[in-house]
């Protein structure tokens, strides 16, 4: 994963730098497809706004192009939210990659398996029951079809 970093109306501290690499160099181990990181810190010289602190990231990944920005009156904040929004919006990337290429079609990483509602339960375990008589019924009629 590349990670490119970007100043406008600002001069890049070696501190800023190494301080986003740090943040967003830690995504890489959460997922894999990511190619290339292009993050653009900015300050607004409007005295009116007070969220003035900007952090944008363009984020490559397989099969997409993720953009992401967030603001607020500190700088390292502004990454902290930043590379926070980012890593949501790659779980859901993530999950539209799953449902469109795994095994187990219309489900999200974020479902548990074991946390079925009560109604979902019932309708589990009627499904089971079902699926146990008429494997019964198959058998006796195998046996009476042997004898």
């Amino acid at each position: 994963m590349q990670i490119v970093t970007n100043g406008r109306n600002i001069e890049l501290t070696d501190s800023i730098k190494s301080y986003v690499d740090e943040k967003v160099g830690r995504l890489q181990n959460h997922f894999d497809f990511i190619q290339e990181v292009h993050v653009i810190l900015e300050v607004e010289k409007n005295p009116r706004i007070s969220a003035n602190q900007l952090a944008e990231a363009t984020i490559h990944v397989t099969g997409a192009v993720i953009r992401v920005e967030a603001a607020s009156e500190n700088l390292y904040a502004s990454i902290d939210m930043l590379v926070d929004k980012i890593e949501r919006s790659l779980r859901k990337h993530k999950t539209k990659l799953m449902n469109r290429t795994g095994p187990r079609n219309h489900e999200t990483i974020r479902k548990e398996a074991g946390a079925l509602g009560a109604d979902e339960a019932e309708d589990t375990m009627e499904d089971v029951e079902d699926i146990e008589l008429r494997v019964r019924v198959e058998e006796e009629e195998e046996e009476e079809s042997l004898t």
